[in-house]
């Protein structure tokens, strides 16, 4: 018996302390794994938006790159001051906050359609994705012509039924509201995937109590379902915020900005500026003033969303 115990505690004892002291150095094997990929980021990432910043205290213009005189914080101000920086501003804000809005709306709505079951939902479920699986330049392309007011599928259905051909994208009243319907199309879908497998996850216990005491299916979301969906909620719409800011591709393909800067977002001043103007400076600063409203708005957001849950 005694034999027996000793053999079976004889492995413990076959770590050397050379083998101990070896350990530590073991375990910088992931670290040192990780420095290649650090490298990269700081190539691609880090790097490039420092040096936005060193080229945003300087008067730097590609039609003359040999002069860079140094102007502090003058770009910034400048952009402060200009007429066009604030229409840019607010196409932007109008862009984001109807986007969002309306792809929270449908989505939610989408998602909770499913949730309570529907036939043909696997089906369906494929169809609504397709938009969300098409690059921005594609959809934007795809938009150019259904929408052409010559030979449009849109256009030809609305001629079928007696109303005049409407140019969309190129009237200064609906241009925005177009670029506004796209984007909606393209990325509800990324809403209502995050929404349904957040309504998946809560509990069955919840929703059958409430149905019980009586309560109907609308009280049932307001009261349960918005305060569990609180962070895929959150994370949801910070995501669509950010991604709605930066807005480009669309535009490029379809109005350049246009009818008369009736679709001029911030993205799009800042490419018009840096690489039509060639004043890269200046553009350099534009981003950086447009990171800085972004980080304001997510960070609102959040803590607003927050504070709501510790208040009550």
């Amino acid at each position: 018996m005694s034999d027996t115990s000793v053999s079976l505690r004889a492995p413990a004892s076959t770590t050397t302390p050379a083998a101990r002291a070896q350990r530590p150095r073991g375990r910088l094997g992931p670290r040192w794994a990780m420095i290649p990929g650090l490298v990269v980021l700081a190539a691609l990432s880090i790097y490039p938006a420092l040096y936005s910043i060193y080229i945003s205290l300087f008067r730097w213009n590609l039609q003359d790159p040999t002069n860079r005189p140094f102007v502090g914080l003058r770009n910034y101000a400048s952009l402060l001051t200009d007429a066009s920086f604030w229409h840019a501003l607010q196409v932007t804000a109008v862009f984001v906050v109807c986007s969002v809005a309306l792809e929270f709306v449908l989505a939610f709505g989408l998602a909770l359609v499913f949730f309570r079951g529907l036939p043909g939902e696997k089906l369906m479920r494929g169809l609504i994705l397709l938009p969300m699986l098409c690059a921005p330049v594609v959809m934007g392309l795809l938009a150019k012509f259904t929408l052409d007011p010559s030979f449009g599928i849109v256009n030809q259905i609305l001629g079928a039924v007696g109303i005049p051909h409407v140019d969309f994208l190129g009237s200064t009243s609906l241009a925005l509201p177009t670029i506004i319907a796209i984007d909606v199309w393209q990325w509800t879908p990324f809403l209502f995937l995050i929404f349904l497998a957040g309504m998946q996850g809560l509990p069955e216990e919840v929703i059958e109590a409430s149905k019980l005491d009586g309560a109907s299916w609308p009280r049932i979301v307001w009261h349960q379902f918005f305060p569990l969906l609180r962070y895929p909620i959150l994370v949801g719409l910070a995501l669509r915020l950010i991604d709605t800011f930066r807005v480009y591709d669309v535009i490029f393909m379809t109005t350049r900005g246009g009818p008369v800067d009736a679709t001029s977002t911030m993205s799009w001043q800042i490419y018009d500026v840096g690489f039509r103007s060639f004043n890269l400076s200046y553009a350099a600063a534009f981003s950086w003033l447009l990171l800085i409203i972004v980080l304001v708005c997510v960070s609102a957001m959040i803590r607003r969303i927050v504070n709501h849950e510790s208040g009550a």
